[in-house]
């Protein structure tokens, strides 16, 4: 399928630039666990899953503002900048869905031992947990230079 395909094409990228090939994703969360033994790498893969549908919530209404600021553009600075932001929010919401895909690795794709299926979980929680902390860091930044483009829409009035 072509979803899955894009999947794999795009996973060992994210892998290789996001996670130190050094780091063990299994060790992280048998250190991790506490005493009544609770699946720390479910509970990260909710909480991110919860967390990235907030933040992707966040770029929506981003897309409205620089919706209203761009319906009026008359300065070309203006309308370059608004174009960057768009395409920066939208490249950001791209990562962002790759948070909450459902499954990880297509069902096929996992191996037939169980040590190595929750090798696969744990790396595919560090990598949502990697983009999504990074994501966060795109969109707080994005947000934050929206204030002087809003002041420059404002002066140009």
């Amino acid at each position: 399928m072509l979803i899955d395909s894009v999947f794999k094409t795009l996973d060992p990228f994210l892998q290789s630039y996001l996670i130190n090939s050094d780091d063990d994703p299994l060790q992280y969360y048998k250190k991790l666990e506490n005493t009544d033994n609770a699946d720390r790498i479910w509970q990260d893969l909710r909480s991110i899953d919860a967390k990235s549908s907030g933040l992707l919530t966040h770029i929506s209404v981003m897309f409205v503002v620089l919706g209203f600021l761009a319906a009026d553009a008359n300065n070309i600075v203006l309308r370059v900048l608004l174009t960057l932001e768009f395409l920066a929010y939208i490249f950001a919401a791209m990562l962002l869905l790759r948070c909450l895909d459902m499954t990880g690795p297509p069902l096929n794709d996992l191996p037939g031992d169980s040590a190595e299926i929750r090798m696969v979980q744990a790396r595919e929680a560090l990598l949502r947990k990697t983009v999504y902390v990074r994501v966060l860091r795109l969109v707080y930044i994005l947000t934050a230079l929206l204030i002087p483009i809003v002041g420059i829409k404002l002066l140009d009035y």
